[in-house]
Parts: structure tokens; C-alpha cells; sequence
């Protein structure tokens, strides 16, 4: 085989039409143009697809090279054991060819068939031993491979996770480290596998060698006849597979859209809308289409493969029957004897028995190999974007947090998500972040906690930078509940624990956080309560809606029982009358910690401390409440923008005030004459209490309507009504006299 060949991609079907794989450019009639998957599955698609026969040797011995350290590493003597078995194997192979040829010899000497035979007795009787000890080494070997795969894959998994979750959260975000570590998730389960095809590969290769062994003791010109025999079908063995395998790499999205739709199909969320809108006739039509796909290509593949075979085949078996011309032709010349020229076809067989496996280890091997290379080098880079953890520790939770000059960039972009910030927060403070999407909360947040390292500037606890601090012991003295919270699939009980696990099972503290969090009622009609597992995915799992979700991960964030908290969107979710009651848990909780509120619902951080108002990366107000609707500012413009939804007709503004002033006094009965008790009044049996202005959330913040501003017997209602503006909003100028404690006659300041 010349090096140009060596050189050449495996393309055993250069010159026959590939059935028409739809392409990534191509729109799908019901999933669009996107059909290439980025999962880790695909990171050496392409590589793998166009490698050349000699780039895969030349890959091959390094690939190889990395599970056996690691496997040696991990457990030295099962590598012993596996190579000398594998190793004793082939040799007792040989051994068994050569005591072969003296059975051969003795059956065809001259005399009688029964001395014939009992002069051969012992040869076969090394022959039988031979099949058993090598039958024996076989299974020690299978045994101590069966021991080691799982170990160094379990081992090695665990060294991928283990240095994970400690990675940079901005390095881990990173897209080539994301993609790195997707492949690599994958190179971690194909070490098992890798382990056994070398463990094949190991076997094939010394039955062959013991085959090659034994023609070259008997006549080494037979050795070349065994490689011609061995190449050719070695080579369309290795194509059948790669053809198989860009099959199955170009086929993959194919059969991922048909599992889909089989999942839609048979899954019971989209179940409603599959019968009350007929969408059951569609998504079988698809499906029929894409498995007609799936069907064309197999068996276009199954024709390729016959040609393949035939091809190799056909060269294999003309070169074997050139090796058997040559033997006849040293038999009639009388250059070799009868038994060994038996025992060189039995060789032959033996090694061309052992290609099959051997060839299909190699391709394996190959393709496995590109993921562990993976594994290994996201372990490396892992390693070295670890969270350092040998820093000094912080004595304690700090008193003073001071953000001073800081700015932050994220990698691949020019703009800074953060500029020049300058904070101070101090312990027992609520201060809230608000602003528009984009406008860096979130991304403070990250900055303050220690999550992401400033570009600029520093975040300083006491005086001290927190990147001088170990960012793991600070962490104890801090609780988050990240906007895109988790949904853990463990039981309830899990859910709220894993906030600080080292605290599980103390009841009380469980318990005290999910009141705080209202998920107490979550469980409470459960048979198995806190002990329900929350994924229905799984055997007796159930589903929680998003609002559920929502208090089971502000009970996390309470159980964790930091000195700060961070609390990212933490009622996103939650109904209006729920939500006020996470506000006044937050400000409960409030005391003796400090509490960082980030929110787009601007009523819910009127009684924060402070209120810091972030406009693309930079601070450009900061104030209490009504400080900041008195200057008229940005604060200002988006609480009255959030107001105008729930604007009321401006002839109920009247009314709606003259309701709140009478209910001030309690002495408004209600009557048909009230302006409080009128015909539209749908709550008059279940009245909605509003204590404070904003009680049930801007959702339900429509500012006194007249059909729901119903008073009951002792006429208290709509005691804190605020006075409405001539838009029907609440006026500013009374809400700052409020806040200040001057509110008018009647009025009771809150």
C-alpha cells in the first residue's frame, strides 16, 4: 500500500451517491434549518470523518497511551494482570499451532493407523492443555478488564466533576470551556469503553502475532502470504464500519427529531393541545417522513456493505488462495513437509479469525480516543480555573462591604456590563437594585458575592479585597436565589436542605424557612410531604407549578441562614398576595442581616433602606423611596410607567378617594349608598384587605376600582388607601409625606 493510499481518507464509497441526509443549510418543513446539534456527541465529527489511515495510526499509540496511565495510576495490578494474560494467551496459541504440526506429523508417518495414532497422543493432549490454559488466560484476562473499566471510568469522572464545580463561574460560562466540557462528559463514558476495545485489541493483536510467530518458525516466506491475506479484508472491514459510522454521525439529527416527536406523541403535556387541535395527523405525518429517511438510509447502507465485503472478501479469499498455491507448490517441490504445511493453513485461518475483532477494536479505539483526549485535557483546564481555596479565610461575616472604582467586562465584548461603581453596604441594610433588563443587577450581584472577579477596582469586605479572600469560606456567609433558580429532581425536603446541607435534618430550621418562603402548604396535602420527590419524570414524582417552584427556592436561600442575602427576581412567580408576604419575610428576616434585593417590580422595594438605580453598568441614582419619586428622576418615571397599567377611569377617582377617606374613620357602613358597595362589586362575600397600598403587588394594584373596593362590617378595607391623582395614580406628593411621617388628618403613616 503506497503512501498516497495511506495518506487518502477512508472514502470507501468515493464514487457512490450518499442518500440525501437533509443538510444543516436545508429547511426542515416542521423544524426549520436547524439541524446541526451542538451537543459533545459532534466535537469530532468532522475529524473523524475525514481522517486518513495513517493520521489514524499515528493518533492511535498517544490515545492509547492515555487510558493505560490512567489505568495504571488507578489500579497497576489489573494492567498486570491483563497483559500478561493477553500476552501468556497468544503464546500458549502458538504453542498449541506447534503441537499441532506434531500430531500432524505423527498422524502421517508411515505404519499402522492405531501406533499412528498413539504416537500422536501426547502432542494432542499439548494441544488440548494449550486450549485450556489459553481459554483460561482469555477469561482472566475479560475478568481483570471487567475489574479495571468501570474503575478508571468512575475515577475519572469523578476527577472531571470534582475539579468542576470549583471552576470560575466566568470560565465555566465560557462557551469553549462549555464546549470542552460537553465532549468531555462524553469522553468520561467512553473510557469503560475504550479500556475493553484495547483489551480486544490486545487479544486480536496476539493471536495474530502468534500466528505469525509460529509461520515464521516454520517457513518465513509463508509470513508476507499472512499479511496479504490479513490486509485486504482488514481494510473493508474498517471501511464498513467508518461508512456506518458518517452514517450514523449525518443520520444522528434524523433520528433525534424522530425520537421528538415519538416524545411529543406519546408525553402527556403537549397531550391537550395534540387532541383539541388535531395535532396528532401532523406530527404523524413526520414522523412517517423522517422514518422513511432513517429507512433509505439503512438500506443503502446495507447495500454499500454487501459491496464492501464482496470487494474484501474477494481480495482476502484470492489471497488466500495464493498462499495455498504456494504451499502446493513447496509441497510438490518437497520444500516443506505435509505437517507443516497443515499447520501453516491452520495459522492462517487463526490469524485471519482474529481480524474481524481487531479491526473493528482499531476503529473503535480511534473514535473513543478523541473524547477521553477530551476528558484529560478539560481536567487540565479545569485544574487550572480553580476558585483558589488556599487564601486566608475571612474572620467573620463583614461589616462593611465597599465596591470602589469597579467595572466589569464579560470575555469577547467591548462594552463593560459594569463602570465605575461605587457602593458601600453595610450589615443590617436592605438595598435594592432596580433598573431595566441589561442595566447590570445581576451582574453586580455576581461581582459582589464573589462569583465573577472584577475586570477593574475591587469589592472589599472590612477593608480587605475579597479576591485576597478565600471566595469558598467567604461563601458561608452568604445565601443566593439566582434569577434562573434550580429545580432540583430530589424530594421536597432535598430542595430546601441542599441551601446548607451540612444542616440537614434539623427539622425546626426547615420548617421556619418554608413558612418564611410560604412552601409550607406546598406539602402539606401530600401523602408523603416533605419526603415527595418534586420530578415528575420519576416513579411517584409530582409537578409543582412555577409559583411553587418560586417558594421552594426562597426556602432554600432562608435555610441557608447567611448574614447576606441576595435575592435575585425572588417573586417572579409568585401570585400578588403571595408575594407580599416573601416581602415581609425579607423584611423580618432583614434584621441583623444584610439583604441585596434585585427586582423589576418597582413596589416592592419601597421600604428597602436604600434603593441604587443602575442604567447601562452605571449608578446613576440612589435614595429611599421617596427621596427618589421626589427628585422625579429615572426611579421615578419607571414606578409611575408600572403604575399607568392599572390607571382607574378618571371618574372613579372621586369615589375611589371618598371610599378611602370614609374607611379611614370607620364610620362608612356598607350600604347601597357607599361608594365602596356598588352593583359591579364581584368580592363582596371575599373583600380584598389592603393594609398597605401595594399589600397585593402591583398585579393587583388597581388602586382602589370601585367594584373592588367592597368594605365589610367593621369598615376597615380600604383604612391605608393612598390618595389618588386626578390620572388615577397614586400621588407622589402624598406618598412622600408619608413616608416622612406628615401624613394628612386621618391618615395613618406607615
Amino acid at each position: 500500500m503506497t503512501a498516497e493510499a495511506l495518506d487518502t481518507p477512508l472514502r470507501d464509497d468515493a464514487h457512490e451517491p450518499e442518500a440525501a441526509a437533509p443538510d444543516a443549510d436545508e429547511t426542515d418543513p416542521l423544524f426549520g434549518s436547524t439541524f446541526g446539534y451542538t451537543g459533545g456527541w459532534t466535537a469530532h465529527e468532522q475529524e473523524w470523518r475525514t481522517m486518513s489511515l495513517s493520521a489514524l495510526a499515528r493518533r492511535l499509540p498517544s490515545m492509547m497511551g492515555l487510558c493505560v496511565r490512567v489505568a495504571w495510576r488507578i489500579e497497576p495490578r489489573m494492567v498486570v494482570m491483563v497483559l500478561l494474560c493477553q500476552s501468556a494467551s497468544g503464546v500458549f496459541g502458538a504453542f498449541g499451532l506447534l503441537a499441532t504440526q506434531h500430531v500432524l506429523v505423527a498422524l502421517l508417518a508411515a505404519g499402522p493407523t492405531p501406533q499412528r495414532v498413539a504416537a500422536a497422543l501426547p502432542s494432542l493432549l499439548l494441544v488440548a492443555g494449550a486450549a485450556v490454559l489459553g481459554g483460561l488466560l482469555s477469561a482472566g484476562a475479560t475478568a481483570a478488564s471487567g475489574v479495571l473499566s468501570p474503575k478508571v471510568a468512575r475515577v475519572a469522572a469523578g476527577e472531571l466533576l470534582s475539579r468542576t464545580v470549583h471552576v470560575e463561574l466566568l470560565t465555566f460560562e465560557h462557551a469553549e470551556f462549555k464546549d470542552l466540557l460537553s465532549s468531555a462528559r462524553f469522553g468520561a463514558g467512553y473510557v469503560e469503553d475504550m479500556i475493553e476495545q484495547i483489551s480486544a485489541l490486545l487479544t486480536a493483536a496476539a493471536g495474530i502475532a502468534a500466528a505469525a510467530g509460529v509461520l515464521s518458525a516454520l517457513r518465513w516466506e509463508l509470513v508476507p502470504l499472512l499479511v496479504v491475506s490479513v490486509i485486504p479484508g482488514a481494510i473493508a472491514t474498517l471501511a464498513v464500519n467508518r461508512r456506518r459510522n458518517r452514517s450514523r454521525l449525518r443520520y444522528l439529527h434524523v433520528v433525534r427529531q424522530q425520537a421528538r416527536l415519538v416524545q411529543e406523541l406519546v408525553d402527556t403535556t403537549p397531550a391537550e393541545e395534540i387532541r383539541l387541535h388535531g395535532a396528532g395527523s401532523l406530527l404523524l405525518e413526520h414522523y412517517d417522513r423522517l422514518s422513511l429517511l432513517v429507512e433509505d438510509e439503512q438500506a443503502r447502507l446495507a447495500k454499500g456493505g454487501a459491496r464492501s465485503s464482496l470487494v474484501g472478501d474477494s481480495i482476502g479469499g484470492g489471497a488466500t488462495g495464493l498462499t495455498y498455491l504456494v504451499l502446493g507448490y513447496l509441497l510438490w517441490r518437497g520444500q516443506i513437509p505435509l505437517a507443516q504445511a497443515g499447520t501453516a493453513v491452520l495459522a492462517i485461518r487463526m490469524a485471519t479469525s482474529q481480524l474481524a475483532g481487531m479491526a473493528r477494536a482499531l476503529n473503535l479505539t480511534a473514535q473513543y480516543g478523541f473524547y477521553v483526549a477530551d476528558l484529560f485535557e478539560a481536567i487540565e483546564k479545569a485544574e487550572a480555573a480553580r476558585i483558589p481555596a488556599d487564601l486566608p479565610a475571612p474572620p467573620g461575616p463583614p461589616a462593611v462591604i465597599e465596591l470602589r472604582g469597579l467595572s466589569f467586562t464579560y470575555p469577547n465584548k467591548q462594552t463593560p456590563a459594569l463602570d465605575g461603581i461605587n457602593l458601600t453596604i453595610r450589615a443590617g441594610e436592605v438595598v435594592a437594585l432596580v433598573g431595566e433588563n441589561g442595566s447590570g443587577k445581576s451582574t453586580l450581584a455576581k461581582v459582589l458575592t464573589g462569583l465573577y472577579l472584577p475586570t477593574e477596582g475591587d469589592v472589599l469586605w472590612d477593608g480587605t479585597p475579597l479576591g485576597s479572600l478565600s471566595r469558598p469560606a467567604a461563601a458561608e456567609y452568604m445565601a443566593l436565589l439566582p434569577q434562573g433558580f434550580e429545580r432540583w429532581p430530589f424530594t421536597g425536603r432535598k430542595n430546601i436542605e441542599i441551601g446548607r446541607h451540612t444542616n440537614a435534618h434539623d427539622e425546626a430550621a426547615l420548617l421556619l424557612a418554608a413558612q418564611r418562603a410560604g412552601a409550607d402548604t406546598v406539602f402539606a396535602d401530600l401523602p408523603l410531604g416533605w419526603n415527595t420527590l418534586v420530578a415528575n419524570e420519576f416513579y411517584g414524582g409530582v409537578n409543582l407549578s412555577g409559583g411553587q417552584w418560586q417558594k421552594l427556592a426562597l426556602a432554600r436561600a432562608f435555610f441557608r441562614d447567611a448574614p447576606l442575602l441576595v435575592l435575585d427576581e425572588p417573586t417572579a412567580s409568585l401570585d400578588p398576595r403571595a408575594e407580599q408576604g416573601i416581602f415581609d419575610s425579607v423584611m423580618e428576616l432583614a434584621r441583623g442581616r444584610t439583604v441585596l434585593l434585585i427586582t423589576h417590580r418597582m413596589h416592592s422595594v419601597r421600604h428597602a433602606n436604600r434603593i441604587v438605580v443602575l442604567d447601562h453598568g452605571k449608578i446613576i441614582e440612589t435614595g429611599t423611596h421617596a427621596e427618589l419619586m421626589a427628585t422625579g428622576g429615572h426611579y421615578a418615571q419607571l414606578y409611575r410607567l408600572q403604575a399607568q397599567a392599572f390607571t382607574l377611569d378618571d371618574a372613579d377617582v372621586g369615589s375611589a378617594n371618598e371610599c378611602a377617606a370614609s374607611a379611614t374613620s370607620a364610620q362608612h357602613p356598607r350600604n347601597s349608598a357607599s361608594p365602596c358597595a356598588t352593583e359591579s362589586a364581584p368580592l363582596a362575600d371575599n373583600p380584598v384587605r389592603v393594609s398597605d397600598p401595594d399589600e397585593a403587588g402591583v398585579e393587583l394594584r388597581t388602586l382602589a376600582r370601585i367594584d373592588q373596593c367592597v368594605l365589610p362590617a367593621d369598615g376597615d378595607v380600604c383604612a391605608d388607601q393612598e390618595p389618588l391623582d386626578a390620572q388615577g395614580t397614586v400621588d407622589p406628593t402624598a406618598d412622600a409625606q408619608v413616608e416622612h411621617g406628615s401624613a394628612a388628618p386621618g391618615a395613618e403613616a406607615h
